[in-house]
């Protein structure tokens, strides 16, 4: 995941930020993309991640790493493999099968998409996985007060050394506060998100909760991979290998 995978969620202001509150917000953002794509990847375990990392497979009568030709993406319920070269496909299909001992291997054609469905949660481990994601929200919420506590010291060091005037500081400080309360409303929306994949419901507890679940599909759908388009695998041929007999 990769901060143009949401850009949906990034602060935008109409106006020209000023300097103090632009340097705030791309340290804020900075931390927002770390916390969706750690949400992202929370529950998908190494096992699944680097299943194919040892595998090779023959092409043109050379050994190749099939790493080279495929991108694998593990998550919670499924793995998912974009292979855009057909032959490579079926041996890819027929290594999940065969040597990863998994029966059921669903090919989407039209997205040169291989989906792999991983075995259900236990209670506990969606307990746990839950718990996790709670953590990672109010480690990001005290993150940005951290930075916007440094940025504070900085401004108070500006106004004593006259680079910056009163009315000035005042505007950043309004403009750091919105900031702030974007990002901290999203985290929310992600976290309820991610908690309600991992749950399979959600039942909201507070009336900050409950007012955002009905709109936290966009959130979901970024979590779900939905909106990421299949990453151009290289074009070139990769380092010829000798084939092993």
């Amino acid at each position: 995941m990769e901060e143009r995978h949401l850009s949906d969620f990034l602060y935008s202001s109409t106006d020209e930020l000023k300097s103090y509150s632009d340097s705030f917000e791309s340290r804020a953002r900075d931390r927002f993309v770390a916390y969706v794509k750690e949400l992202y990847e929370l529950g998908s375990s190494d096992e699944y991640r680097t299943m194919f990392h040892s595998d090779k497979i023959v092409i043109g009568k050379r050994n190749r790493r099939l790493l080279d030709y495929i991108e694998v993406t593990a998550m919670i319920d499924r793995v998912e493999v974009i292979s855009l070269n057909q032959e490579v496909t079926q041996k890819l299909i027929d290594i999940i099968k065969t040597d990863k001992g998994f029966e059921t291997v669903h090919y989407d054609q039209a997205n040169s998409r291989v989906t792999v469905p991983l075995p259900p949660l236990t209670m506990n481990q969606m307990l746990e996985l839950s718990n996790a994601i709670i953590a990672k929200e109010k480690q990001i919420e005290k993150n940005m007060f951290a930075v916007k506590a440094q940025t504070g010291q900085q401004i108070r060091k500006g106004l004593e050394n006259e680079y910056i005037d009163q009315i000035d500081a005042a505007k950043v400080s309004r403009e750091i506060d919105q900031i702030v309360a974007h990002y901290t409303h999203n985290a929310k929306m992600f976290s309820i998100a991610k908690r309600e994949m991992v749950m399979g419901s959600f039942k909201p507890k507070t009336p900050e909760e409950e007012e955002m679940y009905p709109t936290i599909g966009p959130a979901r759908d970024v979590l779900l991979g939905k909106t990421m388009e299949p990453k151009p695998l290289p074009a070139e041929e990769p380092d010829d290998e000798p084939m092993v007999e």
